[in-house]
C-alpha cells in the first residue's frame, strides 16, 4: 500500500509541474497535450473492449475520438454533427463490408469509446478558453487529484463499509468521504489564494462536484474494466495505471464543471 501510494505521489510531482506549465503556455501546447491523452484514451478503450476486434477498429476509434474531439473545440457548432455523421456513416459501411455478425453491438461500442476518450476532455479546451480558464484548470486538477488521492489514502486507512461491492469490491464509503473531504478542502484553500474568479460559496459547490460526481466517473470505468475481467487500463502511468484510470473522474466531470464555470463566473 505505501509503495503504490508513494508511486501516486511522485508520479503527481513529475506530472503536474510539466501540466500546469503547459495549461500557462496557452491553448495550443495544452490542446496538443489533450490529443495525445485522447489517443491513448482511445488505444486502451480498444484493449477494453475489443473482445476479438481487428486493429482496423482501433484506427477507426482513434479517428473518431480525435474527430469529436476537434468536433467540440472547434467553435462552429454545425462541425461536430458533420464530424459524428460522416465517421458513424464509415463505421456502418465498414461494419457491412466486414459482414459483422452484430454490426450494431460494435458500432454501439465503438461510438461509445469515441465519445467517452473525445468528446469527454474536449470541454477541457473550453474551460481553457474562459476568461479565467488558467486558473479554473489549476483548480480543476487540483480538486481531482487531491481527491482521488485523499479518497485512495482515506480507503486504505480506514475503509471498512463496501461503497459498490458488485462494481469495485475495494471502494469504501470511508474512501468516499474522504475523498469528497480532500475536493472540498482543496477548493477552500484555492478560493483563498489563487482561484479567487469564484466566491467561496462557489468554490465549495465546484469542490462538492469534483467529490462526488468525479468519484461517480471512477465506478462507471471500474464497471467497464470489471466487465472485460482487468484491473487497470493500461500500464502507462506508475502507479495509476492507464490514461483512463487517471483520468475518469477528470473527464467524468470536465463538461459539468464547464458549465457550472460558465455560471459562476
Amino acid at each position: 500500500m505505501k509503495r503504490n501510494l508513494l508511486l501516486r505521489v511522485l508520479t503527481g510531482v513529475v506530472f503536474l509541474p510539466v501540466l500546469f506549465f503547459l495549461v500557462r503556455s496557452g491553448s495550443w501546447p495544452y490542446t496538443l497535450l489533450l490529443a495525445l491523452i485522447v489517443v491513448l484514451g482511445a488505444w486502451e478503450w480498444w484493449r477494453l473492449a475489443q473482445d476479438g476486434a481487428p486493429r482496423s477498429d482501433l484506427a477507426l476509434l482513434v479517428v473518431g475520438a480525435l474527430g469529436v474531439f476537434q468536433g467540440v473545440i472547434d467553435p462552429r457548432p454545425a462541425r461536430l454533427g458533420l464530424l459524428l455523421a460522416l465517421w458513424l456513416l464509415v463505421l456502418v459501411a465498414v461494419g457491412l463490408w466486414r459482414r459483422d455478425r452484430d454490426p450494431a453491438r460494435r458500432a454501439g461500442r465503438l461510438l461509445l469509446g469515441a465519445l467517452y476518450a473525445g468528446l469527454l476532455p474536449a470541454f477541457l479546451v473550453r474551460t481553457r478558453g474562459l476568461p479565467s480558464g488558467a486558473a479554473a484548470l489549476y483548480l480543476t486538477y487540483a480538486c481531482v487529484f487531491l481527491c482521488d488521492t485523499a479518497a485512495y489514502a482515506a480507503g486504505r486507512r480506514w475503509g471498512r463499509r463496501p461503497l459498490w461491492p458488485r462494481i469495485s469490491p475495494h471502494k469504501t464509503w470511508e474512501g468516499a468521504v474522504g475523498g469528497l473531504l480532500g475536493a472540498l478542502a482543496t477548493a477552500l484553500v484555492a478560493q483563498l489564494t489563487f482561484a479567487d474568479f469564484l466566491p467561496l460559496a462557489g468554490a465549495l459547490g465546484f469542490g462538492a462536484i469534483v467529490g462526488s460526481w468525479g468519484q461517480l466517473g471512477d465506478l462507471v470505468e471500474s464497471s467497464w474494466k470489471r466487465a472485460a475481467g482487468i484491473k487497470d487500463s493500461s500500464m502507462l502511468i506508475p502507479g495509476h495505471g492507464g490514461v483512463l484510470d487517471r483520468f475518469d473522474n477528470l473527464h467524468f466531470v470536465a463538461p459539468v464543471l464547464y458549465i457550472y464555470l460558465t455560471i459562476f463566473t
